[in-house]
């Protein structure tokens, strides 16, 4: 037994709490303590047995039980659910799959570091803080610190969970441990030795240990774990339109009848894993990203593990293959059409052919062939798909109302799948850009807090790790180089050519200069934007442009957005941001019914598609959450959005380096004891 870890321990995760600890061998014993010094005086005697410890927080009525500050042979009572007062700690056990009653060889254990490390990975893309990091002897540990009640939702909650997690990353040989959700669990004692079987060469008894501690132990949301636990798939209820009839869905046959590759069928805990070649909703994600799984109860899941495809559900999948799955009656289309503009004959030209066409005259486009760049906003992207090549975009919106914001992470979701921007800020300098950038890019979790109150910077060695992410992605064009509208799409073709350019974005009209066009205000405004739109369409690119709305308006509408009406006619789609403020409380009422109330007042921000030629989606409303830490638009708090910045190799082997220890005993803790790792990205194991 190493007393130094196991004081650390307790200090970590039971500090000034009362503690029970429970003595496995060929007798059982049980002690409640609240001295540390005490409970490793009497521990000694004990050292050649399993040592336990009950990790969540105890009724302090337990103390004046029989075993109060002493080991008790065989008692009467330990520490049982009831006995728990709050949870304060999740456990995610990762052990290796071996005979009953031996310890792991080498081998079986690096297979539960492997999991461990994916588990971590996984749950920290999502946003869940930093956890404790243990080695239990025979496998891993990952402790996140929570803050719930003891209660039954609680203990289902926790249950989903863990069943996820072994849906996901199980694998033959090491499995997360899905029976580790009640409240008065018992965890081994780091500092102690895991002693399973005979300790051999091949086998040996092993220092159960602390391999990473957070300098600050943050308490999870419940909303994380919830977003994990919601995942596990539910059974469908037989029904003519979703399971061809009362039988079982079939999904064996499902995976043959459309010829999907699955490279490998893989049981876990509760069913059986498929594991894809490649994602259905985007092929470049290979190897293990994709999967299905059958559940023993029938249940059917699918999960990519690219934050991109993370809304992606089973249901998703069977609609992409059985577009009428889900559907009692075939859906009429009652979309609405946009009104076009009058428009004077135009005399015929040999090179666009009859100006009346015949239907066999006219060349057939294949609509899977259109390339369109998503916007990352899940709602917004299942209604209009995302932003087609060869089109424009009118965004507009309230000074505040984050359009600046949402067309940033627009542009950093096109960057995440391939697609390359040049951006005009006419009104920001590229510093101010690129610091705005950074925040979004980096998200809440490495963003820090500056002397200023709400205010957040990117530290420089994850700005560097952005910078490099974006070279040849992202260009921001120097103002320097002014602000006139014919050089500039001059420029910008000079990259199109050079580079193979996907966007444009202009923040905004009315920083740019088009006084050279010919005619009236107005009249420049329509030459610049038919300008526009065929400059998209002739380069097959799409361009984001923002105009500010008028001034002294009330709630905004198309009709709202400043200068002439030709802009709103000639984009394909026209967007207006909101941000729920008292005006936007105000104006409900007279906009929309009752119905939608509820709905327009639980979010901190809107887009609103008032215009989508594509699909002829209209008055389409997404409602976001804004982050401060990050100046993120989210699809539902407490979204971690994860770009390809943050992916790094996962080393094999654990880099060991100091810890900082309570003042009592840091000269006592070595190097090799416990490890403590400064960089995040860094795997645990």
């Amino acid at each position: 037994m190493k007393e130094n870890i196991v004081k650390y321990t307790l200090e970590k995760i039971k500090a000034n709490e009362l503690i029970e600890v429970r003595v496995l061998g060929r007798k059982t014993y049980s002690g409640y303590f609240k001295d540390v010094d005490l409970l490793i005086k009497e521990l000694a005697r004990y050292e050649d047995d399993n040592i336990y410890f009950v990790l969540n927080d105890i009724n302090e009525a337990c103390y004046s039980r029989e075993q109060k500050d002493k080991f008790y042979e065989k008692p009467k009572n330990t520490t049982s659910d009831n006995d728990i007062v709050k949870r304060s700690w999740l456990l995610i056990d990762i052990d290796s799959k071996r005979a009953t009653g031996v310890s792991a060889t080498n081998e079986e254990k690096n297979k539960s570091r492997i999991v461990s490390n994916k588990v971590f990975s996984y749950l920290r893309n999502i946003g869940f803080c930093e956890p404790i990091c243990t080695d239990s002897g025979n496998g891993y540990h990952l402790l996140y610190k929570i803050d719930l009640p003891n209660d039954n939702d609680t203990k289902l909650l926790l249950q989903k969970f863990l069943q996820v997690l072994d849906m996901y990353f199980s694998v033959d040989g090491a499995d997360v441990d899905k029976s580790v959700f009640n409240a008065s669990r018992i965890t081994k004692l780091y500092g102690t030795v895991a002693r399973k079987g005979r300790s051999t060469y091949d086998r040996p008894h092993r220092e159960s240990t602390l391999l990473r501690v957070p300098e600050v132990l943050k308490v999870t949301p419940i909303e994380l774990i919830k977003k994990v636990s919601d995942q596990l798939p539910e059974k469908e209820q037989p029904k003519f339109q979703n399971n061809y009839g009362k039988d079982e869905f079939d999904l064996n046959s499902f995976i043959s009848k459309h010829n999907i590759n699955v490279t490998k069928e893989q049981n876990y805990g509760d069913g059986i894993k498929y594991i894809l070649d490649n994602c259905f909703f985007d092929h470049s994600h290979k190897g293990n990203d994709a999967c299905l799984f059958k559940m023993s109860s029938g249940a059917i899941g699918y999960k990519c593990f690219h934050n991109s495809c993370s809304s992606y559900k089973w249901q998703d999948v069977r609609k992409m293959f059985e577009p009428t799955a889900y559907d009692r009656n075939f859906e009429q289309n009652n979309n609405r059409v946009t009104t076009k503009i009058p428009l004077t004959p135009q005399p015929k030209e040999d090179e666009k052919g009859n100006k009346f066409q015949l239907l066999s005259e006219i060349k057939t486009i294949d609509r899977s062939q259109i390339v369109s760049i998503p916007s990352g906003f899940t709602e917004l992207d299942k209604k209009i798909i995302g932003f087609n090549k060869g089109e424009v975009t009118l965004w507009s919106g309230k000074n505040g109302s984050a359009k600046s914001t949402v067309i940033n992470q627009v542009v950093l979701n096109g960057v995440q799948r391939g697609f390359k921007t040049i951006l005009f800020s006419g009104e920001l300098t590229g510093n101010r850009v690129k610091s705005w950038v950074q925040l979004q890019a980096a998200g809440r979790q490495f963003n820090v807090p500056t002397k200023w109150e709400n205010v957040y910077s990117t530290p420089t060695s994850i700005g560097d790790k952005i910078n490099k992410w974006l070279d040849g992605k992202l260009w921001v064009y120097n103002n320097d180089y002014g602000n006139n509208f014919e050089q500039l799409l001059i420029d910008i073709e000079e990259m199109i050519v050079n580079k193979d350019i996907d966007s444009i974005v202009i923040d905004n009209l009315m920083a740019l200069d088009i006084l050279a066009l010919d005619g009236f205000k107005n009249e420049k405004q329509t030459t610049f934007i038919n300008k526009i739109c065929k400059y998209a369409k002739d380069k097959n690119i799409h361009i984001h442009m923002v105009a500010h709305p008028r001034k002294n308006v009330g709630f905004l509408r198309k009709e709202d957005v400043s200068g002439t009406a030709d802009l709103t006619n000639a984009v394909d789609n026209v967007i207006i941001c909101h941000r729920n403020n008292m005006d936007f409380q105000k104006a409900i009422g007279d906009f929309f019914p009752v119905e939608m109330h509820s709905f327009l007042s639980s979010y901190s921000n809107y887009i609103e598609v008032c215009k989508n030629r594509d699909l002829g989606i209209i008055d389409h409303i997404v409602g976001l959450h804004y982050e401060i830490e990050s100046k993120r638009l989210l699809n539902e708090r407490y979204e971690n959005i994860c770009y390809d910045w943050q992916e790094v190799e996962q080393k094999e082997t654990v880099v060991v380096s100091s810890i900082q220890p309570s003042t009592t005993f840091e000269s006592e803790i070595t190097k090799e004891e416990i490890e403590y790792l400064y960089d995040e990205r860094e795997p645990p194991f």
